[in-house]
């Protein structure tokens, strides 16, 4: 059976992009700016964390938001490959590529669909409202959260506008990169 899960990276602030949609600061740092992180954490290696891509292969099909898939579509490079993505739109979606196809209805429709789609693989709920959707309706079955010591101060809130409070088991934290951190999280049932 599918499991549901996401995957994304946020600022401290709890952001998944800036005001403007702008993802910039999750390429990095100038060159002369300070690292993100010092010794000993920069001198450690990391704790092999789950990578973008080998979370993708076990995706069956990508269930994104219409406000996401805009802002990706127009990245140099496709990082999905040909997996199967149903866009929740309410608007006419002019799709570059053939496994890319609009659906409405909700949450648990989307959900149900996208399930069906993905077969025996994963269903990957990507964009911050989607997400938000998806755990507050009880049907988000893992989070893969990396958090960027960066703050925003401003921007789309990846948990902004939730209406319950969500408890989160941890399943592990990790050290990602120069100076990231993976949390690994099981949205806790009532």
């Amino acid at each position: 059976m599918s499991r549901i899960r996401a995957y994304l990276a946020a600022s401290l602030d709890g952001f998944v992009a800036g005001p403007h949609d702008e993802l910039a600061w999750l390429e990095g740092r100038a060159p002369d700016a300070p690292p993100f992180a010092v010794a000993p954490w920069r001198d450690t290696s990391d704790e092999g964390v789950l990578e973008f891509s080998a979370f993708l292969t076990g995706v069956g099909c990508i269930l994104m938001g219409r406000r996401t898939y805009d802002i990706v579509e127009g990245f140099p490079e496709w990082p999905y490959g040909d997996v199967p993505m149903r866009i929740a739109t309410h608007r006419p979606l002019d799709a570059p590529h053939a496994w890319v196809e609009p659906i409405e209805g909700d949450i648990a429709d989307l959900i149900a669909r996208a399930s069906e789609v993905a077969g025996e693989g994963d269903v990957y709920v990507d964009g911050a409202a989607l997400v938000r959707e998806t755990l507050e309706a009880g049907l988000l079955d893992h989070l893969v959260l990396t958090l960027v010591p960066t703050v925003l101060g401003d921007g789309i809130s990846l948990f902004g506008g939730l209406t319950v409070p969500a408890e989160m088991t941890v399943e592990r934290v990790a050290r990602y990169g120069d100076g990231l951190v993976q949390l690994h999280l099981r949205p806790r049932a009532d």
